[in-house]
């Protein structure tokens, strides 16, 4: 005889420490039970909350978390045309009747149409966990048909994000759209293929605090003159070693005030007789520069002749060590 436990008759107290200790996944759950327990998760304060959340449109379409270094997936959104036959249904937004099972990673919701779904998913969490969406991810063979989905989403349920992450296979993929169609605020990291003469089309928006170009081949002096970030890294760069020296000067004189870590790598060796100016000192391999206006320090590492990167650490970095 299975013996039936009333959460809800709890008083506060008690109740809020069992459900300190459902997590993430165990307040979004109970959410979809019924309307009572959607609204004693909303009204929950506490640790189970206190996550990250990552929607992510593309092959795959899912919310997640961050708990600590742990990431993973809470709902995803699927064809509905997928699933064989339907064994229980849950409401998530104004969707009734939406099939639900559990899947290899978290629950599987069901969709006439999953690009519809995952937004709806994105509201709902946003209602239940009392927080905006932390991180959009676009991530696919054919990412351009899903970031159009993805910016609509976006500007209409919370005009801005704090982090932005793109991954696609596609080749000529159109950049300017996300850079110009995305409210980014924190966090920006692609890993994208536009055309081999691209440029664009506006100045984009690089005074975020991270700034990850994983094919950076399009980035010139003038984009790296306008970065204010505190970790900037560019890989597939054809920056030249006179463009990173203007750079040093850039920095010298007050630009890119907020920069901890600067790291390019590039196809052409870089010449470090060019690079480095001003009065040095070398320590553990690199050579230090010093900023008159405030005396901050940076280290330019020296890989030497035949090195194709270039690191630039400024001190404290950004983990706050000294030296």
């Amino acid at each position: 005889m299975t013996t039936l436990f009333p959460l809800f008759s709890l008083p506060y107290v008690p109740l809020k420490q069992i459900l300190d200790n459902f997590r993430a996944q165990g307040i979004l759950y109970l959410s979809m039970c019924s309307q009572r327990a959607k609204s004693v998760a909303v009204s929950y304060r506490g640790p189970s909350k206190n996550v990250k959340l990552t929607l992510q449109f593309g092959d795959w379409n899912c919310l997640s978390c961050m708990e600590g270094d742990d990431l993973y997936c809470l709902l995803s959104a699927e064809n509905r045309s997928d699933l064989s036959s339907i064994e229980a249904t849950v409401k998530i937004g104004n969707f009734c009747d939406i099939p639900v099972e559990v899947g290899k990673f978290g629950l599987n919701t069901y969709w006439e149409d999953r690009m519809t779904g995952i937004a709806e998913v994105g509201d709902y969490a946003c209602e239940v966990f009392n927080q905006d969406i932390y991180r959009v991810v676009i991530r696919g063979k054919q990412a351009g048909d899903y970031s159009g989905r993805a910016a609509e989403w976006v500007s209409k349920s919370q005009k801005s994000i704090q982090h932005l992450h793109c991954v696609s296979l596609e080749k000529d993929y159109d950049l300017d759209f996300v850079l110009e169609n995305f409210n980014y605020i924190k966090k920006l990291s692609l890993n994208l293929n536009p055309p081999s003469t691209y440029c664009p089309a506006k100045p984009p928006n690089f005074r975020v605090d991270v700034l990850y170009l994983y094919v950076s081949f399009w980035i010139k002096l003038c984009h790296l003159l306008a970065m204010d970030c505190k970790i900037i890294q560019l890989r597939d760069s054809k920056l030249s070693s006179r463009d990173l020296n203007v750079f040093l000067k850039h920095w010298m004189a007050g630009g890119c005030s907020k920069l901890k870590l600067l790291h390019v790598s590039v196809k052409e060796p870089i010449d470090y007789a060019v690079v480095e100016v001003g009065k040095q000192q070398t320590i553990r391999g690199g050579s230090d520069i010093k900023r008159s206006s405030d005396n901050v320090t940076a280290t330019i590492i020296n890989g030497g002749n035949h090195s194709k990167g270039f690191w630039m650490i400024v001190w404290p970095d950004f983990a706050g060590n000294s030296y």
